[in-house]
């Protein structure tokens, strides 16, 4: 019957790990020769002859915004006021109130769009018209998205004012941030109550209308009463 010796089994099974220990001592200094070895200049990669350059890619980027004052003035020498004039009195980080807010004012801008309800073809079942409305702004050439609304200029199937798109005007109404018939911006919008169109004739909207109207029921139940007519603001 054959033997082993302890010892002869112990050096059996512990001579691979002596030959994978001796194999990484080599490949660890060969790695340090390496090292040692590159050129300490601080070239690179493209310092290589064999290197070869990438072509450039060019990042089209958009124009970085501008954060200049516009050249608009915010209130014109008449008493109107721009569009900027009126936003700007927004006070974004502070709880005082736009001074304009719910105030009537005198809007001097340029026309940019009037709403039209799209014509709906005989015998066909169309969405329902959108509320009157116009889009304004301080310069003719003013993107939409610059433009601010003025909304319930006039009730539907009325005559339409002479107009011109492009054309600046005074807008009168009050300045709010909803309307009755709910229309709503959070920087702004005119419900419109009277200008002058191209004719030169004054164009009175709706909410202009109700009012003149309750002034004059309000005057004829005074004269009922025997109450003088309260006299007319002195015009500045």
């Amino acid at each position: 019957m054959r033997t082993s010796s302890p010892h002869l089994r112990h050096g059996k099974h512990h001579a691979p790990r002596l030959v994978l220990s001796a194999l990484g001592f080599a490949g660890l200094l060969g790695l340090l020769v390496t090292v040692s070895g590159c050129p300490n200049n601080g070239g690179g990669l493209l310092d290589d002859p064999g290197a070869t350059l990438l072509p450039g890619i060019k990042v089209n980027l958009p124009p970085p915004p501008s954060f200049a004052e516009p050249n608009t003035p915010r209130e014109y020498p008449d008493g109107a006021v721009s569009v900027y004039g009126l936003r700007k009195e927004f006070h974004r980080y502070s709880e005082q109130k736009n001074k304009y807010l719910s105030q009537p004012v005198k809007v001097k801008a340029y026309l940019l769009e009037i709403y039209l309800c799209p014509v709906c073809p005989k015998g066909q079942t169309c969405k329902p018209c959108e509320e009157p409305h116009m889009f304004i702004a301080d310069e003719a050439n003013s993107p939409k998205d610059k433009s601010m609304l003025v909304v319930e200029q006039r009730v539907f199937k009325a005559k339409e004012p002479k107009l011109t798109v492009g054309k600046q005007y005074d807008f009168e109404g009050v300045f709010q941030q909803s309307s009755p018939k709910g229309f709503s911006a959070s920087d702004g919008l005119l419900v419109f109550f009277k200008m002058v169109d191209d004719s030169g004739k004054p164009y009175i909207g709706p909410n202009e209308a109700a009012a003149v109207e309750a002034k004059k029921i309000e005057e004829a139940m005074q004269k009922r009463a025997g109450i003088a007519p309260a006299p007319a603001p002195a015009k500045k």
